[in-house]
């Protein structure tokens, strides 16, 4: 095991790191959304087990940067650049990421008003919700109403009402 981890664990280590970083660019600009991000997730926690290998197989040179100070700057901006993030959510007692506030909006609202919202009629969202199973009644009906009333989740009667979307 020992003679795989010397062999392979810089080389996996960095083929996981150029994936990674590419999946989160790709992120970063929203191109394949949730293909690439779930991609992107899978691969990083490989990335960071291989990481630990690479590092429990380097440890002599990396211990050099914690005895050289190396290690300070580097870590100092990554913590404030992470407590930019962190720190408010932990105050305010709110995350401050909108899509899940939005989806959970589109789930409690009536068709109609998501139709008038984005500039469709409500039977396109009604026909797109039907053909996706779900029985709607009137377009008067909230979201988790229809998807309740059809034994299905709301979150795949707003995935069908997103996806209705005039472009």
């Amino acid at each position: 095991m020992t003679e795989i981890i010397r062999k392979y664990a810089t080389a996996a280590a960095t083929a996981l790191f150029a994936v990674v970083s590419i999946s989160g660019i790709l992120m970063f600009f929203h191109v394949g959304k949730g293909l690439v991000s779930e991609m992107h997730e899978w691969l990083a926690m490989l990335f960071v087990a291989v990481a630990g290998l690479h590092v429990w197989r380097n440890w002599t040179a990396f211990t050099g940067y914690f005895r050289r100070g190396t290690i300070a700057l580097p870590a100092a901006v990554t913590a404030i650049a992470a407590a930019l993030f962190i720190v408010p959510a932990v105050f305010t007692g709110q995350h401050r990421e909108p899509v899940p506030r939005l989806f959970q909006a589109i789930e409690n609202a009536r068709v109609a008003d998501i139709a008038q919202l984005v500039g469709a009629s409500s039977d396109t969202m009604a026909a797109a919700l039907k053909a996706q199973g779900f029985e709607v009644r009137s377009a008067d009906q909230r979201v988790v109403d229809i998807a309740s009333a059809s034994g299905k989740p709301a979150m795949m009667a707003t995935r069908a009402i997103v996806e209705a979307f005039p472009d």
